[in-house]
């Protein structure tokens, strides 16, 4: 039997809609949205509930929101998570190439990892364990590696995530939204193992990002451990 998705809240299909729509390409870069009464007419709903659902749309990079102007529409974010991908030169930006992702270790039980950073309150407890490389024109950008709760996600190890944003599956599937948490960046270079799995020379200089993620559920905060090339492309976001 399939787990049933939870209702999304009103917020949140207005914020799934929209999302599907600037993906779409209903409205144009630099165009506004409709307006907040505009919306309320069309969808039915109060104010608050637009305002929240614009509102996580302007954290995601979707669109920027202007006193007295309205909301405008954004480039498409490039990126993994909350964190999005930009080229070195301001003359690249229109050539953003396609994230993909490559999935190393799908979703197994597992404890959780002891070299992560952040630790959860209960180490003995099951976590989903996942590898992922996300690559940019067959070169790796980003290695990561995630621990989610298992007893928040029933049947999670049965989603396919080759070329998927984890967020979207999450937020889609499970109804958790992403809130923010904690991380600590730091330089270094490639270890052997590392540069193995990142296809890169051993001491190349790259990123590590180790996150404690925080969502909407009190229960529910995964962890990721991540390595990245940043010699072609900046890193952006928000957390």
């Amino acid at each position: 039997m399939t787990e049933a998705a939870p209702r999304l809240p009103q917020y949140q299909f207005l914020y799934e809609t929209l999302r599907q729509q600037l993906h779409n390409g209903i409205y144009e870069i630099g165009s506004l949205l409709p307006s907040e009464k505009e919306l309320q007419q069309a969808y039915k709903l109060t104010q608050p509930t637009i305002r929240q659902a614009l509102s996580m749309l302007a954290e995601e990079g979707y669109i920027k929101k202007y006193q007295g102007k309205g909301s405008v529409v954004l480039p498409l974010p490039v990126g993994s998570g909350m964190l999005s991908i930009e080229p070195h030169s301001h003359h690249d930006l229109k050539n953003v190439p396609e994230i993909q992702t490559e999935i190393l270790t799908r979703g197994m039980m597992s404890r959780f990892p002891p070299d992560f950073l952040f630790q959860p309150e209960q180490t003995d407890s099951s976590f989903y364990y996942i590898e992922r490389l996300r690559t940019v024109n067959k070169e790796v950008v980003f290695y990561e590696r995630i621990a989610l709760p298992a007893s928040e996600l029933p049947n999670f190890y049965r989603i396919t995530l080759e070329n998927k944003s984890l967020f979207d599956t999450l937020r889609k599937r499970y109804n958790v939204i992403v809130k923010g948490g904690e991380e600590k960046v730091w330089a270094m270079t490639a270890p052997n193992e590392i540069a193995h799995l990142m296809r890169i020379p051993t001491g190349k200089p790259i990123l590590r990002l180790e996150k404690k993620i925080e969502t909407n559920r009190p229960h529910l905060t995964f962890f990721s451990s991540l390595f990245a090339c940043t010699n072609k492309y900046l890193l952006k976001g928000r957390f």
